[in-house]
């Protein structure tokens, strides 16, 4: 009976139908099997590994470094998007200030110094008390 099972695993072991621990046992008795199936199974037992004590923890951590890899960078680019589409809309949006032609600039001091000349202020007696780069200081008999 165990010939028959060992025989029946064999060819679910070539069609890679097995679970480990049927690859396992087949390995543990293959001496009663076909030649190169012993051949295989002595191969297999020679050169087994095991894996490292924290190769589930090593392999977690680098899918998550390239979790948060990626993660960063799509942050990156979403930011740069977003800085790129405030720049785009401020200058859309920013009224611009007329500018004036030299004749109407003109036009504006002569009429802000005739403003001032025909104030009452400008009549008025003044006496400099202390005059720096600054500074000026005036004193009125008012």
């Amino acid at each position: 009976m165990k010939e028959g099972k060992v025989e029946r695993l064999i060819k679910k072991y070539k069609e890679g139908n097995t679970t480990l621990n049927e690859e396992k046992f087949l390995f543990d008795n293959a001496q009663n099997s076909e030649p190169s199936f012993e051949v295989w199974a002595t191969f297999v037992r020679n050169n087994k590994m095991e894996a490292p004590k924290n190769f589930n923890d090593t392999l977690w951590e680098s899918f998550q470094n390239k979790r948060i890899r990626k993660r960063k960078i799509l942050v990156g680019i979403m930011s740069a998007a977003a800085t790129v589409i405030l720049l785009i809309s401020l200058s859309i949006t920013t009224p611009r200030q007329k500018e004036l032609t030299y004749a109407e600039k003109e036009a504006l001091l002569n009429q802000a110094l005739s403003m001032v000349s025909n104030s009452e202020r400008a009549e008025i007696p003044q006496n400099i008390i202390y005059e720096n780069e600054m500074l000026i200081i005036y004193t009125t008999t008012e």
